[in-house]
């Protein structure tokens, strides 16, 4: 975004005395960018009305977001965030959605800020100072927690965003999720991952329905937010749909294995087994569709940039930067299905001598 922070406070004033349809004069300060993930731009402030003495200040976030399809992306995120918070799940309230790309050049959302910290900070430091007392007794079981919670909630609640009924094939979701990866894949010319596609097509009978629930999509300790109690908020729900919870589950496992090691995905996963009281099935077909997910998006922003793929422009090199967890990824794929992606792994080769 190119409006500085002056402007878009100035901006903002104006927008907020509007949308309330106000006398009072709205003041907005301390704007701060916090944009750390690939596909939002966010930044923090400060609002109140001027004459009030206390000053009544409310801390805010303003969520905007770039690339494609971004009017769906924030209409939906903010349907998803009102129906969560409504349900009582911790989630940030909602106040703002603004669809019109003329008043900042996004369309946006303005939500309650929660005050605290990044959980995804103590769960880096935990690791790095090898602190497995708190990892294992404090971080992944609040947040294996919260994602136990989330897919517990009757997924009823939002319905309007899925085609299910209890008359379709216990291989909805999976075959939904096949064929959109196939069409994207085919359409971006992808080529490299066609052999990892025809491997989850021939194994696809091992992901027959287990539970529908409420998938976040991209659920990892930097989307919770610890307040001062120490209570997690999760953050950042563009990619929300109604599916299995494997698919949900199987990301985040890939997700800490890239990252972290092996070691900590499965203890992750062993908590989560815990709390939930059950075992997922087949789990290991779910971390390999989220491989092949994620190679794609990484292979298709390397070779046409992060607007391609809906991306701040700023995640491309985010990528580049931690290519070390593609390299991870495809240790872990040879080793579970025997494939190798030798194209993507001279990508790797070419971008670490830029």
């Amino acid at each position: 975004m190119n409006l500085s922070a002056l402007r878009i406070g100035k901006i903002l004033e104006n927008y907020i005395k509007k949308h309330y349809n106000s006398e009072d004069t709205f003041v907005v300060e301390d704007i701060q960018s916090l944009a750390k993930g690939w596909q939002t731009e966010l930044f923090a402030f400060k609002l109140y009305r001027e004459g009030n003495d206390d000053k009544n200040i409310k801390h805010l976030i303003l969520r905007m977001y770039p690339g494609k399809k971004m009017v769906t992306k924030t209409k939906h995120e903010f349907e998803v965030l009102q129906t969560l918070f409504k349900s009582g799940y911790p989630v940030p309230k909602t106040h703002i959605l603004e669809l019109d790309e003329e008043v900042l050049g996004h369309p946006f959302i303005i939500m309650e800020r929660i005050l605290g910290k990044d959980m995804g900070e103590n769960f880096v430091r935990a690791i790095e100072e090898n602190d497995q007392e708190t990892l294992s007794e404090e971080i992944l079981p609040l947040f294996a927690g919260l994602f136990v919670q989330l897919h517990e909630i009757d997924w009823k609640i939002l319905a309007n965003k899925t085609r299910y009924t209890e008359e379709e094939s216990p291989y909805f979701f999976i075959d939904s999720s096949l064929k959109k990866l196939e069409k994207e894949i085919l359409d971006h010319e992808i080529i490299e991952l066609l052999p990892l596609l025809k491997w989850l097509k021939e194994n696809r009978d091992k992901a027959s329905l287990e539970k529908i629930a409420i998938v976040h999509s991209d659920f990892h300790p930097h989307n919770i937010v610890l307040d001062s109690r120490g209570k997690g908020f999760v953050i950042d729900w563009p990619g929300a749909y109604i599916g299995d919870y494997r698919e949900d589950l199987g990301w985040t496992l890939m997700l800490i294995e890239a990252y972290t090691s092996r070691e900590i995905e499965e203890a992750f996963l062993r908590i989560y087994e815990q709390i939930s009281g059950k075992l997922p099935s087949e789990i290991n077909y779910f971390i390999i569709l989220s491989i092949c997910y994620r190679l794609f998006e990484v292979i298709l922003t390397i070779k046409s940039g992060s607007k391609e793929m809906g991306f701040r422009e700023e995640a491309k090199e985010q990528i580049i930067e931690t290519a070390y967890h593609i390299r991870n990824l495809l240790v872990s794929l040879n080793e579970k299905t025997g494939l190798s992606i030798p194209e993507t792994e001279k990508m790797l080769d070419e971008l670490k001598h830029r």
